[in-house]
C-alpha cells in the first residue's frame, strides 16, 4: 500500500512557481493539472482549491482529501516522477466522484507506464 507522506507534498512557493513556469497543463471540467518532471524517486502533489469554488472550508477540504486519495492510488503506476499541481475549478460532490475519477485518470494518462 502506497502512503501519502510529507515527501509527496509540494510545500514551498518556489516549488509551486517552478511547476507553473514549466507551462505544461491539462484541462478538464473539474480540474486543471500543471505538471513537471522532477527527477526524484517519488512524485509530489500540490493542491489549489480557492474560495471561488466553494465558500465553506469543509467542502474545500473534502475536495482536497479526494484528490490526495486519487493521487496516492494512481501515482505508483506512473513511469517517471512528476511535480503535480491540481487546481479545482468546479465544485464536485460525492455524487459526481466517478466523473471526477475518470477525469483525473484521463488527465494523467500520459504519466502511466
Amino acid at each position: 500500500m502506497q502512503s501519502f507522506t510529507p515527501a509527496h507534498r509540494l510545500k514551498k512557493a518556489d516549488e509551486f512557481s517552478s511547476v507553473f513556469l514549466f507551462k505544461k497543463v491539462r484541462f478538464g471540467v473539474y480540474l486543471k493539472i500543471h505538471f513537471k518532471p522532477n527527477g526524484l524517486e517519488n512524485s509530489r502533489l500540490g493542491l489549489v482549491v480557492g474560495k471561488k469554488v466553494h465558500k465553506r472550508a469543509n467542502k474545500r477540504n473534502y475536495m482536497k482529501r479526494l484528490i490526495r486519495e486519487l493521487f496516492r492510488t494512481n501515482q505508483p503506476n506512473w513511469n517517471t516522477s512528476y511535480d503535480v499541481i491540481v487546481r479545482v475549478h468546479k465544485l464536485f460532490t460525492p455524487e459526481t466522484f466517478s466523473t471526477l475519477q475518470t477525469e483525473f485518470l484521463s488527465l494523467t494518462k500520459l504519466f502511466n507506464k
